[in-house]
Parts: structure tokens; sequence; C-alpha cells
């Protein structure tokens, strides 16, 4: 049963956990407000660096202050949305966190605001404090007070969202939020994005909403906060986080072209957020590719691949780091060629199983697979197969075969004495330069030298000439194939090749003929 609201009083919530380095000058910026009509619900969960004592030392001078202890540090950051309901008694609610503080006229401001404009919700700016710098700078603010409608809310959405991605740095009515029903968010109790989740259920609620053109709320960044702990949840309130504000704009009719585009580099930053998370974590190197493998394989994901800016480049840069770290042993091959088929589309095919500590080994051949930069990667692997190197722990034709292209004649085959003897052909097959190949092709059959696997060669040949578009070329190949199957004796087979040389209406007569006259005579 929520207690009984004072008017114009502000009910406000603080839950600390060991920060008592900071707790004193946030005690004092709301013991310190002009606006002196509040009660102050301060929560000690389960402290055990002597911010309880502090806290009791405060509110033994303060009356105003009503401080609720647990032995233990059990209580989840939604807890203070479930205390709002029981305990708070003022006509309006804001939150402040443990390690922050507020400008002496926070309150002042804000419910001012709120009541000359009638509005259910007043924001205001933040700024940072780096602790570790000691510098601040404005984080969010804005140049002139704004009121919307929920509708005029979510059309001003990408301007002034990062307002409501917090519950602190806000004032609203109590009554409003202790009707909303919110289980559903608390129970997940993610560790990135709940906040907004709420702040949007509230707004779905209001009638009018206010952001003050102030920065009245100081947030500290410390090295340690909590926020820059890896937790498996954090991709989970990623693709929470994405979803809900899209369902909101949705809702009021605003998700156009321009806001999908603005979603998709929301997201994308998340996921750059939560790469950055698991690079410096703790987890093991199994655990931190299991979890990219999720984050790069979610549908969302190449989704927002798509949208062009520099936070692209370093959510690639987290995976491939990560990746790199995996290719040295320890993580799943399953996960890594998962994460590679999106970072590498086209290398990818040749991170096979039994050959991922090949790039491990060889720099090159990984720098080149994590860049998908298939050129290097495809000449560096012939290279190895013309050193004659690995070629006994690989199978480096395998690797070859599955980086040519689908209609590529190099398809055919995972020889690697192949791709050994033929190295130049080869490598100019794979870059599509066919009229380069054929010339080479060409040069090796007019030697009439013995050829390694001629018969395939032909058959390349053949592919080649075609692929130049070089009819005179194709004709040659034809021959040539002719001779090979009547030096075989393969009679049926060489009598299908005159047909077809003869079906071309081919200028080479006499040769034709003394094919015919040494056919017969088998």
């Amino acid at each position: 049963m929520a207690a009984e609201r004072t008017s114009r009083m502000v009910t406000i919530y603080t839950q600390a956990y060991n920060t008592k380095p900071y707790l004193e000058q946030c005690i004092s910026s709301v013991l310190s407000q002009t606006y002196t009509n509040f009660e102050y619900i301060l929560v000690d969960n389960g402290c055990t660096d002597g911010s309880s004592e502090l806290m009791d030392a405060f509110a033994a001078r303060d009356p105003r202050i009503r401080l609720i202890h647990y032995r233990e540090n059990q209580l989840p950051r939604p807890l203070r949305f479930e205390l709002a309901r029981e305990y708070a008694a003022g006509a309006y609610y804001a939150v402040i966190d443990s390690d922050d503080w507020w400008d002496p006229d926070y309150l002042e401001r804000l419910v001012g605001f709120l009541e000359e404009n009638d509005l259910d919700i007043a924001l205001t700016g933040t700024a940072s404090y780096l602790e570790a710098s000691g510098r601040s700078y404005i984080l969010r603010k804005l140049d002139q007070r704004l009121v919307l409608t929920r509708a005029q809310f979510a059309q001003y959405y990408p301007q002034v969202w990062t307002f409501p991605s917090t519950f602190w740095g806000s004032v609203i009515k109590t009554g409003l939020f202790q009707a909303l029903e919110y289980a559903d968010i608390a129970e997940r109790n993610y560790p990135y994005g709940t906040d907004t989740m709420f702040m949007l259920r509230y707004i779905d609620s209001c009638g009018r909403i206010g952001i003050d053109n102030s920065a009245l709320y100081h947030y500290r960044i410390r090295p340690s906060s909590i926020s820059s702990k890896y937790s498996p949840l954090r991709f989970d309130g990623n693709i929470a986080y994405y979803e809900i504000i899209e369902s909101f704009l949705k809702r009021y009719q605003a998700l156009d072209s321009t806001k999908q585009e603005w979603l998709k580099n929301v997201h994308l930053h998340s996921m750059a957020e939560t790469l950055e998370a698991l690079e410096r974590s703790s987890l093991s190197v199994g655990e931190k590719m299991r979890e990219c493998a999720r984050i790069t394989s979610h549908p969302l994901t190449p989704m927002a691949l798509t949208y062009r800016d520099p936070i692209r480049d370093k959510w690639y840069d987290l995976v491939r780091s990560i990746t790199r770290q995996a290719l040295t042993g320890g993580a799943s091959a399953a996960d890594i060629c998962a994460v590679l088929k999106v970072i590498s589309p086209r290398c990818c095919a040749a991170a096979q199983t039994e050959c991922l500590d090949l790039f491990s080994r060889e720099a090159g051949l990984q720098a080149a697979l994590l860049k998908d930069d298939w050129d290097s990667l495809s000449g560096g692997i012939m290279e190895l197969i013309v050193q004659r190197k690995y070629t006994k722990q690989y199978s480096l034709g395998e690797l070859i075969h599955s980086l040519a292209p689908e209609n590529s004649p190099l398809r055919e085959t995972e020889d690697t004495r192949y791709f050994r003897e033929y190295a130049e052909i080869c490598l100019f097959i794979l870059c599509k330069n066919y009229p380069a190949a054929l010339d080479r092709m060409t040069e090796r059959l007019l030697r009439d030298e013995p050829l390694y696997r001629k018969e395939f060669f032909l058959q390349v040949y053949l592919s080649v000439s075609a692929l130049a578009g070089h009819p005179e070329a194709f004709v040659y190949g034809k021959f040539q194939m002719a001779w090979l199957l009547l030096e075989e004796k393969r009679a049926a087979e060489c009598r299908v090749l005159v047909e077809e040389l003869e079906d071309m209406g081919t200028s080479a007569g006499e040769e034709l003929s003394e094919l015919r006259r040494k056919l017969d005579m088998i």
C-alpha cells in the first residue's frame, strides 16, 4: 500500500553500496537543496566500507532522511521502484545515485518547471565528471526548454533520447509512477538499458513531458563502476533496449526511415560498448568467443552493420581483437567460424576446423583473414604451397578450393600439387585475370612439355578460354583434348570432341581430317 502523498513534497531515493568516498557529497547535495520540502529514502544495501555509519550520522542530524538498512548486498537496482511504490509519500519522485550529486537548485528548478507547465515529468541535462582526470563536461543539455506531448516526444526522440535514458536526472509524479506495471522489466534486471525501459514505460502514461535547458545532475564516471563490468545479460539488454525503443516509436507512428537509420546507429553503439566490456572482462578466451559469436549471429546485428559510422569500424576492431585471442587456442572452432562468417564473409570459407591453428602460426594469414583481405589470404596460402610449407600438416589445396569463386575452374580440385605446379596460373585464375592465365597456359601447351594432370589442365584451359571470351583458344583447347584422348585410346570420347569441332565449323580442316583418320585406325 502506497503511503499517503503530501502535496508538493518530493520523495528522493538513493541506494548505496560501498561508495563512502563519494557518499557524503551525494547526501550533502540533497540536504542543501534550495527546495526543502522533501523526504529522503536512503538505502544501505549491506555496505562494509563505513558507508553505513556515514548514513547513520546524516540520518541522526536530519529528520527528512528515512534510512533503511540491509545486512547484505542483495538488492538489485530495480528495487528502488518497489520501494517507491511502498514508501514514497511525496507528490513527486526523484532518484540520485550514491556517487553522483545535484546542483543546489535541482529540485527548485525542476519542480517549478513541472508545475508551471502542468508536466508529468521534468528532465534536466547532465554534466559528466571523469574521476580519473578530474575533468567535467556537459553530456547532454538543451539550448531552450521543450514541452511536448507523448506523440511529439516520439517525433523528437532522436534529438532528445539521451534525457530519458536514465532514471536519474528527472522529477516525476509519484502517483503515475506507482500505478505503472513494470514487473516484466524488473524481473529481467538487465545491466544495460533497464532505466530506459522504465522511463519509456512511464512516458507512455504521461500527458506532457518537459526538458529543461539546464544540466543540474552531475554523473561521476569511475574506473571501477559496475557499468564497466561484463555480464552475459548485457547483450540481452542491448536487444531489449532496441526493441522497446522501436516499439515506442511504432506506437506513435514515428518510426520513419530516418529514425530507423538512427536506431541502427544506437544499436551499433550499444553493441560496441558491450563488446568493449566483454574484451576487457575476466572471462576466459572461450567464454568471450562464445558470447562474441552470440552477438555477431543475432539477426539484429547484420541490420545494424549496414549503418555507416566510425563506430562501425570500432565494432569490427573489437570483434577482430576477441577473435584474434581465440585463434591462439582455448575457444570453440564453431564459435570462431560463426564470427568469421560475419566479419570476413569472403575469407571465412578458409577457416576450416582442422586448419584454424594455421592462422595462429602465420601472422600474415591471420591478419588477412580477420580483415577479410581475400587477395592477401589466397596469395599467402599459394605462397605456402609453393614453399611446400605446412603441406603435410594441412590440406592447403582444400583451402584454395574453398576460397575460389563459385564459378571458378579451381572449384573442381583440392589437389595441393596441382596448385603448386601451376601456381602463377592459379593465382591469375583466382583473381579472375583470365587473359593472363590463358596466355601462361597456352605457353605451356605450345612447349609440348609433360604436364601434371594434363587432362584436368586442359579442362581448366577450356573453362578459362570461355571465361576470357577467346574462341580461338577454346578451339585450340578442344583439339589438344582430342589428341590426348586419342593418345589414351579413348575413342568414344574422342569422337564426341571431333563431332563438336565439326559442328563448330572450325577452319583447321587438315588437323581435323588427321584426327578423323587416326581415330578410324583405332
